[in-house]
């Protein structure tokens, strides 16, 4: 009863597209506030990226800069020519990332600015879309509307505080690639699958492990066989793209992978690594393995765990056998953002959760509504003219 829409179709849309617009914003400021496109590291940032001069493996992340190029090459030169004087003059409306943040210097290099708020318009889509994915998937798995539609919400206001050692624009079109993901293969739509895994491997690499993961609702839908050849097929889309991609760039500077398994493995075992705190939209929060934030988690797994269905639990499991190596040995220390293929998990723990204290509540308010119409009628109170009536008869 109390889950059921009472506003019509159009306006449902319309609220839900402001309120995920509004918390994406606050969650993509929350990430360009710390971050931007890393300006203050060269060796990071966006103009080498754009130039495909960046190291490996930052260079095979490449679907975004590609389309930026693509774009700016795409342009007439007159209204390139004037776009490029608005991100260059002195109104500030005109070029507001360096308005509100001063630190993203490379916004207002004339060489790069347009790509700049290219890609920046581009990453902040990914999640705005990525959230209506995540409410697909959970609508998908989990019956109750509220909590599906309230769980992107919180992982997006969570997001920020995921991007703890680094942050790059690629990670947003990742978590919407991996969310789209998860709805084609649970819905049974494994044909798109195909050029999706294309276009994600081409945005970040380790999306062809990725794929292993999505076995379970592949299964769920095909026979084992099908199952299995779907599976192969997107690993060998992926697999191709990968080789072209490292093929091409493969005179850059840098190494195929990042390896820090001793760096990873001393960190870990340090006991302070678990009590680090940093900012996170402008406040002190608790950061990466921290002890709180490990509780939370013990907790909200705890709670949430056995009511996931028995499909998205063997995709969670592995995630964490695929996953938790790779952490290990190629992440850096409790750069949470590397745990990436765990990030379908977590919006479903959070699903499930929500919609435990919403059952909850609502329990209760139909105890009280129950308790209240079991007390009997208090009887009717005498008018008052009535009893001023009696007190001049002496009664």
């Amino acid at each position: 009863m109390f889950n059921e829409p009472v506003l019509r179709r159009g306006v449902r849309w319309m609220l839900l597209v402001v309120m995920y617009y509004v918390v994406a914003a606050a969650s993509y400021n929350g990430y360009f506030t710390k971050w931007q496109f890393r300006d203050q590291t060269p060796e990071f940032a966006l103009p080498a990226m754009l130039d495909g001069t960046i190291d490996r493996p930052f260079v095979y992340r490449q679907l975004l800069p590609m389309l930026a190029n693509g774009v700016e090459r795409a342009m007439p030169e007159k209204l390139k020519t004037k776009v490029d004087a608005l991100l260059m003059d002195d109104n500030r409306t005109h070029h507001p990332i360096t308005w509100f943040y001063p630190s993203a210097v490379d916004a207002r290099n004339p060489q790069y600015a347009l790509r700049y708020y290219l890609i920046f318009g581009m990453s902040f889509t990914a999640l705005f879309l990525a959230m209506f994915a995540m409410r697909a998937v959970c609508m998908t798995l989990q019956a109750d509307r509220t909590a599906s539609t309230l769980a992107p919400m919180a992982l997006a206001a969570i997001f920020p505080l995921i991007l703890t050692d680094g942050a790059y624009f690629y990670d947003f079109p990742e978590l919407l690639f991996m969310m789209l993901a998860v709805w084609l293969a649970a819905t049974g739509r494994a044909l798109w699958l195909i050029p999706l895994t294309a276009i994600a491997t081409l945005n970040k690499e380790s999306f062809l492990f990725f794929t292993l993961t999505l076995f379970p609702f592949l299964h769920a839908r095909l026979s084992l066989r099908r199952a299995v050849i779907v599976q192969a097929v997107l690993l060998a889309i992926a697999a191709a793209v990968n080789l072209a991609i490292k093929l091409k760039y493969a005179g850059n500077s840098g190494d195929v992978a990042q390896f820090h398994l001793f760096h990873n493995l001393d960190f870990l075992i340090h006991p302070l690594s678990y009590l680090r705190f940093e900012y996170n939209y402008g406040v002190v929060m608790s950061k990466g393995f921290n002890v709180i934030n490990v509780v939370i988690a013990v907790v909200l797994l705890r709670s949430g765990w056995s009511k996931l269905p028995l499909v998205f639990r063997r995709h969670v499991w592995i995630a964490l056998v695929v996953n938790v190596p790779l952490f290990i040995t190629f992440g850096f220390h409790d750069e949470l953002r590397n745990l990436s293929m765990l990030i379908v998990g977590l919006l479903m723990i959070l699903c499930v959760n929500i919609a435990l204290v919403l059952a909850y509540e609502r329990a209760g308010a139909i105890a009280a509504a129950d308790a209240r119409s079991d007390v009997p009628d208090a009887p009717a109170a005498t008018p008052l003219r009535d009893r001023n009536a009696m007190a001049r008869s002496g009664r």
